[in-house]
């Protein structure tokens, strides 16, 4: 039997539903591969509900002749334990397969591309691009075109970008994180040194999901929180953008940074208004500010002019 097995969904982190794919060389093949999973063959075309591998009961949806996919819970216990018994079925671990192959319902190699972008897209602005890109190729030779800045711009539609928020300490670099993701995602203190390792967390930025990272604050320091400091210096240097943050009371936060910044913020402008330039200023108690910041850092890093634009996005490259 010559079937093969592919986790499709991020194995990091538990979720309510995992898709495993399902793929082999002929129709015999998959047959065998799905009575062992299974227990039954489904039709082309059908979807079941059945126990599979005696782990879990999920769906499976059988896609074409030689092409499946389960539908287990997402936890890790429950993958690795189906995973352990395709394998022990004489299945193979697939490497990730080209788009057409995971998508064999798709009618042109750039529909198959689009689907496997759409399948990991993470903004909210990709989706309706995206599909219609299928349109915008046409009968162009798309693989032969190289990417421009338009297309690498409009890619962190697809994977977040990384922002990262410096600048002097304690000015509420992590009481805006927080404000932003709508959740406690850093720790809050009128100490210096409260942050002392830069501190993440995933949030859409009005249809532009980004990778925000506060990171420690830049002013005297030694020992753990002088290491902090050194350790975020990667974090900077690999960001798509960079915001400068300070506040009435702190010195210009360009003065701190290794790196030119690409947004300059005055925070806690509700406080007083700083001695320096900055490009906007942002209070966490004025919500028509703090949606024009998100405004902004979106429109920076996908220029409304990209996503308006109907020429045709090389978004796979």
């Amino acid at each position: 039997m010559t079937a093969r097995w592919r986790i499709a969904t991020p194995r990091s982190r538990p979720a309510a539903l995992a898709v495993i794919e399902l793929s082999a060389d002929t129709l015999h093949d998959l047959d065998t591969a799905l009575m062992q999973a299974i227990g039954t063959v489904p039709a082309v075309g059908t979807v079941v509900l059945r126990p599979i591998c005696g782990i879990d009961t999920g769906i499976t949806a059988r896609l074409g002749p030689t092409h499946a996919v389960l539908m287990p819970h997402g936890g890790p216990a429950v993958l690795d334990g189906i995973a352990s018994s395709l394998t022990a079925f004489g299945l193979e671990e697939a490497t990730d397969p080209a788009p057409r192959q995971r998508f064999p319902e798709a009618e042109s190699d750039i529909e198959a591309e689009m689907l496997a972008a759409l399948s990991r897209a993470q903004s909210p602005l990709a989706v309706d691009l995206l599909l219609d890109q299928p349109q915008r190729w046409g009968g162009q030779t798309a693989h032969d075109r190289e990417p421009n800045d338009r297309d690498r711009r409009l890619n962190r539609l697809i994977d977040p970008p990384l922002i990262a928020a410096a600048g002097p300490p304690n000015v509420g670099k992590s009481s805006l994180l927080n404000a932003l993701a709508g959740r406690t995602a850093a720790l809050v203190a009128d100490e210096q040194g409260t942050t002392r390792d830069h501190i993440g967390a995933t949030i859409d930025l009005a249809g532009l999901v980004v990778h925000w990272v506060d990171t420690p604050g830049r002013g005297d320091a030694s020992g753990v929180e002088a290491e902090a400091i050194r350790n975020s210096y990667p974090v900077i240097d690999a960001a798509d953008l960079v915001v400068a943050i300070g506040d009435h009371a702190s010195p210009d936060p360009r003065s701190v940074l290794t790196r030119a910044p690409d947004l300059v913020l005055a925070a806690r402008s509700d406080l007083g208004q700083p001695s320096w330039p900055a490009d906007c200023s942002v209070s966490l108690h004025d919500d028509q500010a703090l949606a024009g910041l998100v405004g902004v850092i979106r429109d920076r890093l996908v220029p409304p002019a990209d996503v308006a634009s109907p020429d045709a996005w090389k978004f796979w490259a």
